[in-house]
């Protein structure tokens, strides 16, 4: 059965950012939970995650981000690097679906109760509020994973689902794609976008990217692509880098 996670929303998490915002790493690691007295869930769709399945993946996100050089300030490289990390590990332990996901308050649960501190050392120097309080999936520090997981991983029957064509897309080629919700909202065409560009000679996928998802989006107003079989969105990819609009 799928999970239904802990809700925090409206004036609760304003609050909490005013507190929260900016306290160091180490005062954020002190005031961790696995619950909240002002918590809500979903009435329906599954059942209520444990608090102890709370706490394991708080731990699991913060030995994760010991690898990568957490509490202590580090380069981009790293934290990008914990980013593909977390990503798996979030979509492993948060058996969601796609309704529940979609909801805010499951993510502001999780930065404002579950792991303050990580979003703190993750985004250290950044004063840009939709880390902490999601507004927007694409930019919120725990949510843009979880989603990216699901857009880029690539399932097998009996299989545990494959995250390597996330793991080798850099932060330039997921904005590319994912801040377009119309082409990130169909995980098989935002595959084969990836793929396509991964594979591009003679030019960046920064440059690939810019060039093919303008074209995409016209495409889009009269082709439904989640209709198609992958090897047609892979032909209709492959015109519209030709040039053809």
């Amino acid at each position: 059965m799928t999970q239904l996670w802990p809700r925090l929303d409206g004036a609760v998490v304003r609050s909490l950012y005013g507190e929260l915002r900016n306290r160091s790493v180490s005062d954020l690691a002190a005031v961790v939970q696995s619950d909240h007295a002002r918590a809500t869930y979903a009435a329906t769709g599954g059942a209520r995650v444990t608090s102890s399945e709370v706490a394991a993946l708080g731990e699991q996100l913060r030995v994760i981000a010991h690898d990568f050089g957490y509490p202590e300030a580090t380069d981009d490289s790293r934290r990008i690097g914990y980013d593909r990390a977390a990503a798996e590990a979030l979509f492993e332990r948060m058996d969601l679906t796609t309704v529940e996901a979609a909801h805010n308050g499951v993510w502001n649960f999780l930065t404002f109760v579950v792991a303050p501190d990580l979003v703190r050392w993750r985004w250290l120097g950044s004063s840009n509020p939709e880390r902490w309080i999601c507004t927007d999936r694409t930019r919120h520090m725990f949510a843009r994973l979880w989603w990216q997981a699901l857009t880029f991983g690539q399932a097998g029957l009996g299989v545990p689902i494959d995250l390597s064509l996330l793991r080798a897309l850099d932060e330039s080629d997921l904005n590319q794609i994912t801040e377009r919700r119309a082409i990130a909202g169909n995980p098989r065409l935002a595959q084969a976008v990836a793929r396509l560009a991964m594979s591009a000679e003679g030019a960046t996928r920064r440059t690939v990217l810019r060039d093919l998802t303008p074209r995409l989006r016209r495409r889009l107003a009269f082709v439904d692509f989640a209709a198609l079989t992958d090897q047609q969105i892979e032909e209709h990819l492959r015109s519209l880098k030709g040039g053809k609009t």
